[in-house]
């Protein structure tokens, strides 16, 4: 029989890692508003705080518990931000409306044309 060597995912690695610094660019952006971002705080006074529903003297499940209130505090305060906002901190373009987009004043648009040679 072989062992199989578990690795861990790096892309939910790289995701929580990009989601933290999402939320640290949220929480000081003044479009985003002061009860959206009383989110992260009572997060971080439920995890600091001695009252859990699991406590933390049960080693792995009080940790669990913190862990679990720490990801849903972190997903629930990028939902509850503004989606445009968070589409700007991500990079995404926003959506046509009506067929009139316009772009960021800092976008680099460039213009061409192409034809397509066949090799035959």
């Amino acid at each position: 029989m072989t062992k199989r060597k578990t690795q861990a995912n790096p892309d939910l690695l790289a995701r929580l890692w990009a989601d933290m610094v999402l939320a640290t660019r949220l929480l000081f952006d003044r479009r985003v508003s002061g009860t959206t971002r009383l989110i992260p705080l009572l997060t971080v006074l439920y995890i600091l705080s001695p009252i859990d529903l699991l406590p933390d003297v049960l080693l792995p499940f009080g940790v669990v518990d913190d862990l679990s209130a720490f990801l849903v505090g972190l997903q629930w305060f990028i939902h509850a931000a503004p989606r445009d906002v968070v589409d700007e901190y991500r990079g995404i373009r926003p959506r046509k409306q009506g067929g009139s987009y316009t772009p960021p004043e800092q976008a680099q648009i460039i213009e061409g044309e192409y034809e397509v040679r066949s090799e035959d």
